[in-house]
């Protein structure tokens, strides 16, 4: 205050505008530091949402073949008793089965006939991971609540032993798809057959009991309620497969948010 007393009144302007100009500058770039951090808080919030809209799509698509897997279960149950039956009774002479496992007349509702049909036929499973793995890749989800994100991961890791399980269903029933042609089975073939046999039907159980009503509590706990979304998917694979000479073990297909 004193070296203030001993300055001019013209120096002490000088001193007080310098002072201002400091202030409007120093305000002005914490201003602009805080329209950027909102710019870019809003930016990842808008990235996070895109992200999660395309997680939401992919695990409804998966939801959709779990449910796909229940409405056939009975079949496959139904055709590895019927291999069972058969590789017990010893015959060394095996005739062959060219029936399908789901559909009555292959050829007849899809138009093609195949060289070697299989015995133990499964669907296209729609168990994708692209949409989560970008967004990991691109740190999208970076915002979001450690909770939600903690159940995200506990959805996709059941995804992820899915689709182990069917790599490990397709293989097995490629082992499988031998007894579609007669041939002589030998003791080595038989004992290959029942532990073919013994994993596509722990490959079936493993996919009904991490069904679609525990993945779709899952979703409906992230907020996801989809009933009307898995309704519309019904109807329009209903009319899809109209024509489809479909085995009566093939049971009608269950909306896992309609209870």
């Amino acid at each position: 205050m004193a070296l203030l007393r001993k300055l001019t009144s013209d120096q002490r302007r000088t001193i007080g505008h310098w002072a201002m100009e400091l202030v409007v500058v120093v305000a002005g770039v914490l201003i602009a530091l805080w329209l950027q951090a909102l710019a870019e808080h809003r930016r990842a919030v808008h990235d996070m949402t895109a992200a999660e809209d395309a997680i939401h799509d992919e695990l409804r698509a998966a939801l959709t073949s779990l449910i796909w897997r229940e409405a056939i279960s009975q079949c496959h149950v139904d055709r590895a008793q019927l291999l069972k039956s058969m590789l017990l009774k010893g015959n060394d002479r095996w005739p062959g089965i060219t029936e399908n496992a789901l559909i009555r007349n292959l050829s007849e509702a899809s138009g093609v006939q195949s060289v070697v049909s299989g015995v133990y036929q499964r669907p296209y499973d729609i168990l994708s991971t692209a949409a989560w793995n970008s967004a990991l890749t691109t740190g999208s989800l970076a915002p979001m609540d450690r909770k939600r994100f903690d159940k995200l991961v506990a959805l996709y890791t059941q995804i992820e032993y899915l689709n182990a399980n069917r790599d490990r269903e397709d293989h097995a029933a490629a082992t499988l798809s031998a007894l579609s042609l007669p041939q002589q089975l030998t003791p080595d073939t038989r004992t290959r057959m029942f532990q073919a046999l013994y994993e596509v039907d722990a490959s079936r159980f493993m996919f009904s009991f991490q069904g679609a009503r525990p993945f779709a509590e899952a979703m409906r706990d992230l907020g996801w309620n989809d009933r009307a979304e898995v309704d519309r998917w019904i109807a329009e694979d209903r009319a899809a497969n109209a024509k489809a000479h479909w085995r009566p073990c093939v049971h009608d297909y269950k909306n896992p948010f309609a209870s």
